[in-house]
């Protein structure tokens, strides 16, 4: 035993000897840099957007009475050029004017062919429905509405606003308002109107057509006499004669250069819609002529 323990010390007794391991030779490691990251760009899809074409008819509040009834105005139309009719700025004693802008509206509902496309048409039934509702010619403070305008701006003095108006029973006193443009429904009808090319009050019941106590405004009596051809109402080219107007909507807005012009119907009972039709019809076919420089 001993000799074979001797033998195997110095041969291994077939033992593989260790040898030390070694990396492979080589060059020495680099640090790795990582690449950025590159963030993709977004493709961007272009949809074609359509352009929603305006409603032809629409109507909304224009504003409130003293006593908080709207005032309502009714398009027909999406021109450029605004025509405005309205009716009952007399209130109760001036009902049928009411009736016939109920009836206008109904009719441009059904055919709004007879809106050139250039034209849009604005329908206030009634400007003042305080007056409507209570049985009265003026709004809930009983001014007269038709006499509370600013026209101290025009050419001629007689027509300018004063407090206590003129009617055929006389003396209205406090019928002018306190200052001009001292009620709601007259701002209104002066801020609304003011940028129309055309504005048509209804009243009754002198079955005329009146225009601008100046008669001065070349546009206004050009509106006032082709209403007159085509309804058969004679134009009242002297203005009204039986008492003085102060205070006139329509002569307030001949100074801001809006054609316009009073129509009265003949009687306080009908509405005379098919003749007040064929004018309106008529002046939206001859603005043209109507607007054109002197």
């Amino acid at each position: 035993m001993l000799c074979l323990a001797l033998v195997c010390a110095f041969t291994g007794c077939g033992l593989e000897p260790k040898v030390p391991t070694e990396e492979p030779a080589g060059d020495p490691p680099v640090a790795s840099t990582a690449a950025p990251t590159v963030q993709p760009t977004p493709t961007v899809v272009q949809i074609p957007t359509e352009t929603a074409t305006p409603d032809p008819y629409g109507h909304e509040v224009l504003g409130e009475s003293w006593e908080g009834r709207p005032v309502v105005g009714h398009r027909f139309g999406t021109g450029p050029r605004k025509v405005v009719l309205v009716g009952n700025i007399h209130g109760g004693t001036e009902k049928n004017t009411h009736q016939l802008a109920l009836e206008m509206i109904a009719y441009f509902e059904k055919d709004l062919d007879n809106v050139p496309p250039e034209v849009t048409l604005w329908i206030i039934p009634t400007a003042n429905p305080d007056g409507l509702a209570n049985g009265t010619r003026g709004n809930g403070h009983l001014v007269d509405l038709n006499r509370n305008a600013d026209t101290d701006g025009d050419a001629c003095a007689e027509n300018d606003w004063v407090k206590d108006t003129h009617t055929t029973e006389g003396i209205n006193e406090g019928g002018g308002g306190p200052e001009p443009f001292s009620e709601v429904e007259t701002q209104l009808l002066r801020d609304f109107v003011e940028d129309a090319e055309v504005a048509i009050f209804y009243h009754s019941m002198a079955g005329m057509i009146f225009v601008t106590s100046c008669a001065d405004h070349v546009a206004s009596e050009r509106l006032a006499r082709r209403l007159s051809e085509a309804t058969g109402y004679p134009f009242a080219a002297e203005g009204w004669v039986s008492y003085p107007v102060t205070g006139a909507i329509v002569d307030y807005l001949a100074q801001q250069g809006v054609a316009a012009a009073e129509v009265e119907l003949e009687t306080k009972v009908d509405s005379e819609f098919d003749r007040n039709l064929a004018g309106v019809r008529a002046v939206l076919q001859s603005l043209d002529q109507i607007a054109s420089s002197p």
